[in-house]
């Protein structure tokens, strides 16, 4: 991941092919001591895992796409959860046959570039668990 660009409170971010893009985003966020941000994208990944939370049973369904997919938004935000990073984000792909699928970020393997605009915002979100839907 490479920063493009900045200020005092803005970053254009830039991530490489085969990188995870959660995974270097929370890394960057600890590094910078970021408590709190949104964030937004787009881009081209070679592998997606997608979320869909499912309220009867309490837990998210996953699906994998093992495909090239245009990312034609990432949008989200970081917080705080039991002193760590906690990222939460949500997806829109293009198919190779113009589908789009979607749903929230588990996992998102960048094939070719991806590009997020992040913004640090004053204070701490904190996030704590909440026991009636398990979020």
């Amino acid at each position: 991941m490479k920063i493009v660009l900045q200020d005092n409170r803005r970053y254009i971010l830039r991530f490489q092919k085969g990188e995870e893009v959660l995974e270097a985003l929370k890394k960057f966020i600890a590094d910078e001591k970021i408590m709190a941000s949104v964030f937004s994208g787009i881009g081209a990944c070679s592998l997606a895992e997608l979320a869909f939370y499912d309220v009867k049973t309490i837990d998210y369904r996953t699906r994998v796409f093992d495909e090239d997919c245009e990312i034609l938004s990432i949008t989200g935000n970081s917080a705080i959860l039991n002193g760590e990073v906690a990222l939460h984000a949500h997806a829109v792909l293009s198919r190779a046959d113009f589908s789009a699928i979607g749903g929230h970020v588990m996992e998102l393997v960048v094939s070719a570039t991806c590009e997020l605009f992040l913004i640090k915002l004053d204070g701490v979100m904190q996030r704590k668990l909440d026991p009636e839907t398990n979020l």
